[in-house]
């Protein structure tokens, strides 16, 4: 089931490939072309920064980070144990955000393996 959430995110435009941690930063599943690995570590140092500096600031609950250049990154904190990010290049952010918050309730549900 994870497998085909993540692989439904490969269907919009400019995202190469998705994947779930959990909060140990774990790889979960992850998606996208053959021979290609998944920014585990650099999505783990990115979302960590992105706590830190919520964290330290006092802004709050960290829901999402956007990274955006030619490469562009997506993370988001679907429940404290689920974080999915989705990376590519080109589409529209929007585009991505809206396709996350279409599949949260089936990332949100997936079993601790």
């Amino acid at each position: 089931m994870l497998q085909r959430v993540l692989a439904g995110f490969l269907q919009v435009e400019g995202v190469e490939t998705a994947m779930m941690l959990d909060d140990r930063g774990h790889l979960l599943s992850s998606v996208g072309p053959p021979g290609m690995l998944p920014a585990v570590e650099s999505t783990v140092t990115l979302t960590s920064a992105a706590f830190d500096a919520a964290q330290s600031l006092g802004r709050g609950e960290l829901l999402e980070v956007w990274c955006e250049g030619t490469q562009r990154t997506m993370v988001d904190i679907i429940t404290p144990f689920r974080i999915v990010a989705l990376h590519g290049q080109g589409g529209r952010t929007a585009q991505w955000r809206h396709a996350i918050d279409h599949a949260r309730k089936h990332l949100a549900t997936t079993q601790e393996l």
